[in-house]
């Protein structure tokens, strides 16, 4: 009605990554991520078994910057929290944690467990 229409993108799209380029066997993107090689604009997770999993994922890819006590949590529980300060969640810097050493990270996670049996360590 308007000439606007529906932009298909490709999976390929270095801007908008998501499972396609995480789970890549050789890793390429990612290891191109933290190389500082790309700079996407999303990182997409919905293909993610659950909510624990995303997160875990984002700290270990080192995309995480929300303070621990401030998951899950409603703005009046926080404390230091006000409407015009978000410095009792956020952290300038990414708060990381090794998980999983078969997944990409940002750190290499050699000491931590496969979450798929019979992947090698994403830092080989």
């Amino acid at each position: 009605m308007y000439g606007l229409r529906a932009k298909v993108i490709s999976k390929l799209d270095p801007e908008l990554p998501g499972g396609y380029h995480y789970n890549q066997k050789s890793g390429a993107y990612m290891r191109d991520l933290f190389a500082g090689k790309v700079d996407p604009v999303i990182f997409h997770m919905s293909w993610t078994l659950s909510k624990n999993n995303k997160l875990k994922y984002l700290r270990q890819m080192g995309e995480w910057y929300v303070q621990d006590t401030c998951i899950q949590q409603e703005a009046n529980q926080i404390s230091g929290f006000t409407e015009n300060s978000f410095q009792a969640c956020c952290s300038a810097e990414p708060l990381i944690s090794c998980y999983y050493r078969d997944k990409p990270s940002k750190i290499p996670c050699r000491d931590s467990p496969p979450i798929d049996k019979g992947r090698p360590s994403f830092w080989k």
